[in-house]
């Protein structure tokens, strides 16, 4: 009888802990708008929007505005318009026009091999002629 009792509890021990293991590896899709400021630009302020989809929740940082306006800060920064990798974000500028110079930024962000995480930064520049 207390072998049945103790096989019981265990089974039931067992179903939890796989029942909250499930629900922590649940992944997100959202969007979110952040905004910074830079010098560089003329417009002082830019804002950025964020898309993701199968976000697990160790990655849900990447997607919260303190990182998204770093990679937005670090973009903005340089005033170079290359290719570049930050915070895990590969961002890739596109100038649309110059004279003022507006350039497209587009930054993705892909999780690991085995996972389907993704997110998408873009957002727009209009630089000083400085």
């Amino acid at each position: 009888m207390k072998r049945l009792a103790l096989r019981t509890a265990l089974a039931a021990l067992a179903i939890t802990a796989l029942a909250a293991s499930s629900a922590s590896a649940r992944s997100s899709s959202g969007e979110r708008t952040c905004t910074t400021t830079s010098k560089n630009v003329t417009t002082k302020n830019v804002t950025g929007t964020a898309i993701w989809s199968h976000i697990s929740r160790p990655e849900t940082p990447l997607t919260q505005c303190p990182v998204i306006t770093s990679v937005m800060n670090k973009m903005l920064g340089g005033r170079i318009e290359t290719p570049r990798l930050w915070e895990s974000y590969r961002c890739r500028p596109t100038v649309t026009q110059t004279h003022p110079d507006v350039v497209d930024y587009k930054c993705i962000y892909r999780g690991a091999v085995n996972t389907n995480a993704f997110a998408r930064l873009t957002f727009t520049a209009r630089y000083d002629r400085g």
